[in-house]
């Protein structure tokens, strides 16, 4: 008679379903949050202090842009950290002893490699044509602005890189 109770089936259907519906939301919790934790977070992180380019006396005055690599001495993202990373890559270029100019070698438009032509006395971005002044500014091409131009300070004779990247294909510019 038991058997046939109308109360005991429904009591051990409720208990059945409470008991299944607590161990998924029991697992379904760090779940989610295991996949949303980095979504609201800073995953990667540059350096946010100047860089350490070397002495300022291995930029000649008045020589042609000179192209350097920015390397971070660490990155790190959700989970690791990786140290010497190269950033990217810069033109210093000193006009005289009191004007160091730094240039980004990232093109504006797409993000290609810039490069100094040599001949021509200017930088140019072989992806589309992009030519640029000595100094920065857009020549020709479809590159909308010039190049985007880098902090730098000297600091006990060394010279200091604050590394930026821009948003490409855009005439204004603005840090990512």
């Amino acid at each position: 008679m038991a058997e046939d109770d109308p109360d005991r089936r429904k009591f051990l259907k409720v208990t059945t379903c409470a008991l299944g519906a607590g161990a998924g939301i029991a697992l379904a919790i760090p779940t989610l949050r295991l996949i949303a934790a980095p979504a609201g977070a800073t995953t990667v992180t540059g350096p946010s202090e100047p860089l350490d380019l070397g002495p300022i006396d291995r930029f000649r005055v008045g020589a042609e842009p000179r192209k350097v690599e920015v390397i971070a001495p660490i990155v790190k993202d959700a989970w690791t950290a990786a140290r010497n990373v190269v950033l990217g890559a810069a033109f210093i270029r000193r006009p005289s002893n009191d004007k160091i100019l730094a240039l980004s070698a990232v093109c504006p438009h797409l993000g290609c490699a810039v490069g100094w032509d040599t001949a021509a006395k200017n930088f140019l971005c072989p992806c589309h044509d992009s030519r640029f002044e000595a100094d920065g500014p857009r020549m020709t091409g479809p590159a909308e602005r010039g190049l985007d131009p880098l902090p730098v300070t000297v600091h006990d004779g060394r010279l200091q890189l604050t590394w930026v990247r821009y948003k490409m294909g855009t005439s204004s510019r603005e840090p990512v």
